[in-house]
């Protein structure tokens, strides 16, 4: 009887295992989904899993994963330091490249907007430079020589000590399969550099499109619902997608607040493409 309950629980633990496993890959595959829409808000440490770093000025200080706590606003996002209290003013050449995003069922007359949050993590000390490139190759030349990339200083378009949306048209790449890459460079002895929310949708609507809307969302676990709120004009469509691309959920709308039934869907992660107005934009959540 000792040795039949022994294998039962050894067999019962490789069991486990395998599913843990399974879980894992699964789950890798479904952050490092390319498929549009995209959104990317570094919940988890995905550095060197779906994002690749270089540290190209060799100063052993890269590109990492922060979690905040709540008393500052506990973000999750991607940073780059100019400064570090160990070896005082740093002067980066840091490169952190996205998985593909596939946009080979795309055309150039779509609208194919790349968002993105970016913020001098501390106010007075955020002239950090950096540049955005997108290109058909994760190789750091041919991102260098895409003519799809641009370069600003973080405290001179508004992210000094504050978070900040900025947006691109990367329509021009249709029909490819794209890689993002994020380089901070040309600072020294600021602070540091936090990416955040980075999309990749078409027919994106800009984040003070929004704001005008005062849009909001959340999901009430208790009743299963996602609710969408806009003040001024009405909700008029959502769509919700899966991890693995897979549309889910169509529904036209007609009212400035809407709820959406979720009980249907299994537990996870899910992008919804929300429309107000005749522009969209990409939302994600987390139903449980």
């Amino acid at each position: 009887m000792f040795i039949l309950n022994l294998t039962y629980l050894v067999m019962k633990k490789i069991l486990l295992l395998i599913v843990l496993i399974i879980y894992n890959i699964y789950d890798l595959n479904a952050q490092c989904n390319g498929n549009l829409p995209v959104m990317e808000n570094f919940d988890s440490n995905n550095i060197g899993v779906c994002w690749q770093i270089d540290d190209a000025d060799g100063d052993s200080y890269n590109w990492f994963w922060q979690q905040f706590s709540s008393y500052y606003g506990g973000y999750t996002c991607i940073t780059s330091s100019s400064y570090n209290t160990s070896a005082g003013a740093l002067t980066p050449d840091n490169w952190i490249v996205s998985y593909p995003v596939d946009l080979t069922a795309f055309s150039t007359s779509d609208n194919i907007e790349l968002s993105w949050k970016v913020r001098g993590e501390l106010s007075g000390f955020s002239h950090e430079y950096y540049t955005i490139y997108v290109g058909t190759n994760s190789q750091i030349s041919t991102l260098q020589s895409s003519s799809v990339q641009r370069s600003e200083w973080v405290d001179l378009v508004g992210g000094d000590g504050t978070w900040v949306t900025r947006t691109m048209d990367v329509s021009a790449l249709a029909g490819n399969t794209v890689y993002i890459a994020f380089r901070h460079h040309n600072s020294t002895d600021q602070y540091r550099i936090d990416i955040d929310d980075v999309s990749v949708s078409t027919a994106a609507l800009g984040t003070e499109d929004f704001n005008k809307e005062n849009f909001k969302y959340y999901y009430n676990p208790g009743s299963e619902t996602l609710t969408l709120k806009s003040t001024n004009k009405p909700i008029s469509a959502v769509a919700i997608y899966n991890l693995l691309g897979q549309n889910v959920v169509n529904k036209t709308l007609s009212n400035a607040t809407e709820k959406i039934n979720l009980s249907t869907l299994v537990d996870g992660i899910y992008i919804a493409r929300v429309e107000i107005d005749n522009t969209t934009k990409a939302i994600k959540f987390l139903k449980q």
